[in-house]
């Protein structure tokens, strides 16, 4: 009796099954379904970076291609051992307390918001930047480092995050979110959600988690973010695993469904790249690139080559996610195949409507046309492009098309092409289009290596690395590096099938599963010396054009009229907090963010409605309590904030509302006990009162002088205000602070929970004590000491 095993490969546009023998590697049958719906371009939206796909397109692909490729190869269904998917990511699907996609309930059919958020998606570009904001200076553990330090648009939190603040609805009925690998692992094991193993490989490049800091990024951390994420955490997940790992067994339901038996066994999902390099036969130090309709570039490092070195500008280094007990690296580009294929629709687009406008041509020969002309128009660009002379002299593109995911994320970038003149034809654009990709590949190359990665050779794999010669041929030139093509058709889909092998038992290890399954090379693009040179003299031209491009997106995207945008943007979303968290009536509070190194800080305008408030409404001020940049008047507590960033120089933001159960203590002109536990989760001491302000302080500089009226609080109570962010002004109101203006108004919730709290407390029992300080001790220092490891 054999051994076979079945690798589910999804990508962009299709999801192709092959049936595998496990024991050389040989493939029986395989099978391609295209997505109906996805091929109308249902649910996107190109102008505005939307891509999104149902997962009904997904789930009818998996029953079609598997139950053809059983058929097809003939095998008895007690031979086939496992199954393993893989798909592309970061592709997260909000789904319900059963672990179904909110897009198959009732009332989310059709709304995008509730389908799967395609990697390709960048609407999250905004939420990935705050991450990326809040992780370089919220004061603790940056979650990034060890995903090239840049927090990317396509990936999971920032498009959780970008989801749940566009349509309240989804955010209320997601109960998990699940990246697609996970999610369709999960429908053929069945089982409870809460019980469920989550991939290794998306978690740890996708999502931020890593074993030194126990998992997912941290609570408070999250709720710096947005507070929906802390409770969303709850419902994710804390262990993950590697597709070298079984799942579960295939569930009785859809054992019924593909005519295959329940003892057969489910690998943990995994991504397509990932995947792709087991099935390129990957080996330390080797580069496996796959490329489709964007790159994935793979790494495989052991421990001691890395030790504790983190990568800067890529996409990842996760332990297992290629081969178990080897750190996986990613890098990769936004569009590779995409930006020709964006050329031939340019071009073949008005061909397309001349054609079906035609009276010359019958409907059927116009159709019959259209697909001609698609089919083969990049092959004769590629025939006349192969044709121009070689020379320096032409133009010059950026493959920045999508935006750019290594090196350094960045997905507000965008491409140009220059050096156009009247001569210039659609060839020589392509063969521009053709040299830029691979100029982006070469910028990935010299990244790893900048960095002390090892690359000892280069395999390619996927469509491109198939299908076009000329293009192979440019980027071993550009790269004056040798490139291996692997054999199969579908290395992902094969690297797929060597996970299942493992996870059923039929191999030990993956690297004895490639061995005994790798099919090989089939040939070798080696560099042409005599463009090698051309090429480094145009590659320097790409960085230029590059250079000039970034600087001008990064001016554009400070704003035309304003160098403090990204402040701004900052102030503005924590006021919005604010009122979103319920602490503020009307326009009774603000928030103010600082930037130190121009001396200036942020603040809410005085009196505008919080639900007509715009980024471009905060007001710039200098410390003297200049308007700096405005044309509203700021916040009638601004001269309170200006005095605090001057005389408190570590901190970053400033909340001032007036909280109902925070006043109520206030105008009691009491300090909160410290009664719980949660109050000692954040300070050691009582929530200090100030007295209320003299007359001869009222008289005069009122607001300055609120300012000094906390300073002299804190210096008559010895207090330290980098431990305790929060005060109440006796008959006034509270405030609080923080690193940044998102921590100053969490500390503002903190500060009103607590005040409710110590009040319901003093009403059940006037004589309730203070938290003994063996209590105070262990809670603060657990979450804030040396060895803190507190999170929920």
């Amino acid at each position: 009796m054999n051994d076979y095993v079945i690798g589910l490969d999804y990508g962009t546009d299709s999801v192709r099954a092959v049936l595998i023998d496990a024991g050389n590697g040989k493939e029986l049958a395989s099978n391609v379904h295209w997505y109906t719906r996805w091929k109308k371009g249902l649910y996107c939206d190109p102008s505005k970076n939307q891509f999104r796909q149902h997962l009904l397109d997904h789930i009818e692909g998996m029953e079609n291609t598997i139950k053809s490729v059983v058929k097809d190869s003939g095998v008895a269904v007690d031979e086939i051992k496992g199954i393993c998917i893989d798909t592309t990511g970061s592709s997260p699907i909000p789904v319900n307390a059963e672990g179904i996609s909110l897009a198959e309930t009732k009332g989310f059919e059709k709304n995008p918001n509730a389908m799967m958020v395609l990697w390709k998606d960048h609407t999250a570009i905004k939420e990935a930047e705050e991450i990326n904001y809040l992780a370089k200076t919220w004061g603790g553990v940056d979650y990034t480092k060890f995903e090239g330090g840049i927090y990317s648009s396509e990936w999971f939190w920032a498009k959780i995050l970008h989801i749940s603040r566009e349509e309240e609805a989804v955010k209320r009925a997601a109960y998990s979110w699940m990246e697609h690998c996970d999610y369709m692992t999960f429908i053929l094991t069945g089982g409870q959600l809460k019980d469920f193993k989550r991939s290794r490989c998306a978690a740890g490049h996708k999502a931020m988690w890593h074993k030194s800091w126990g998992g997912l990024p941290s609570d408070e951390f999250l709720a710096q973010l947005d507070l929906n994420l802390v409770k969303l955490k709850q419902n994710l997940y804390t262990n993950t695993y590697t597709s070298d790992e079984a799942a579960g067994t295939l569930c009785k339901e859809w054992a019924n469904k593909l005519g295959l038996t329940t003892d057969t066994v489910i690998a943990v999902g995994t991504f397509d790249a990932h995947a792709g390099a087991v099935g390129a036969e990957a080996e330390e130090n080797t580069l496996v690139r796959i490329m489709g309709t964007s790159t994935c570039d793979i790494i495989v490092a052991s421990d001691n080559a890395l030790g504790d070195k983190t990568i800067k500008g890529i996409c990842g280094q996760v332990e297992g996610s290629v081969i178990p007990n080897k750190i996986g690296l990613e890098a990769g580009q936004s569009a590779f195949g995409d930006v020709l294929a964006w050329f031939r629709d340019v071009l073949v687009e008005p061909s397309v409507d001349i054609i079906k406008n035609s009276t010359r041509i019958d409907e059927k020969h116009k159709s019959e046309l259209i697909e001609e002309l698609k089919d083969k128009l990049i092959a004769e660009l590629t025939t006349q492009a192969e044709k121009l002379p070689f020379s320096e002299s032409v133009p010059v593109a950026l493959d920045w098309i999508n935006g750019r995911r290594t090196p350094d994320a960045d997905q507000a970038l965008k491409s140009a092409i220059v050096n156009l003149n009247l001569g210039t034809k659609a060839p020589h654009i392509f063969k521009a289009l053709v040299e830029s990709i691979c100029f982006g590949s070469k910028k990935i190359v010299d990244r790893f290596e900048s960095e002390g990665v090892k690359i000892d050779e280069i395999v390619g794999i996927g469509g491109v690395a198939k299908k076009s010669p000329f293009v192979m041929q440019a980027l071993a030139n550009v790269l004056d590096r040798p490139i291996k093509i692997a054999v199969s058709e579908q290395a992902p889909a094969l690297g797929a099938a060597m996970y299942a092998a493992v996870a059923a038992g039929v191999h030990k290890t993956v690297e004895e599963a490639i061995k005994a399954m790798g099919n090989g090379f089939e040939t070798t693009y080696h560099p042409e010396k005599e463009k090698v040179e051309v090429y480094q003299q145009l590659y320097k031209d790409y960085e230029l054009l590059g250079n000039f491009v970034e600087m001008g997106i990064s001016e554009k995207s400070i704003g035309s009229t304003s160098k403090y945008q990204a402040l701004k943007q900052e102030c503005y979303e924590a006021n919005m907090q604010l009122n979103e968290l319920d602490l503020v009536v009307y326009t009774f509070g603000n928030v103010s963010a600082v930037d130190r190194e121009n001396k200036v800080f942020a603040i809410k305008p005085s009196g505008v409605p919080y639900e007509v408030l715009q980024p471009e409404d905060i007001v710039i001020v200098d410390f003297d309590n200049n308007v700096v940049e405005g044309s509203m008047r700021p916040s009638s507590d601004t001269k309170t904030h200006a005095f605090l960033y001057k005389n408190w120089e570590h901190i970053g933001g400033i909340a001032h509302t007036h909280a109902t159960h925070s006043v109520a203590w206030a105008q009691a002109q009491r300090d909160i006990p410290i009664f719980g536990t949660t109050h000692a989760d954040h300070l050691t001491h009582d929530i200090p009162c100030a007295p209320p302000m003299k007359d001869e302080l009222i008289q005069g500089n009122y607001e300055y002088n609120t300012g000094i009226q906390i300073l002299d609080c804190f210096n008559e109570k010895g207090l330290s205000y980098e431990e305790v962010q929060m005060i109440l002004i006796g008959n006034h109101g509270p405030f609080a602070w923080g690193q940044n203006a998102a921590k100053a108004v969490y500390n503002s919730k903190v500060l009103e929970e607590v005040a409710k709290m110590a009040y319901m407390t003093l009403q059940i029992n006037p004589k309730a004590e203070r938290l003994k300080e063996s209590l105070i001790e262990k809670h603060y220092n657990r979450k804030h000491g040396k060895d803190a490891y507190y999170g929920q």
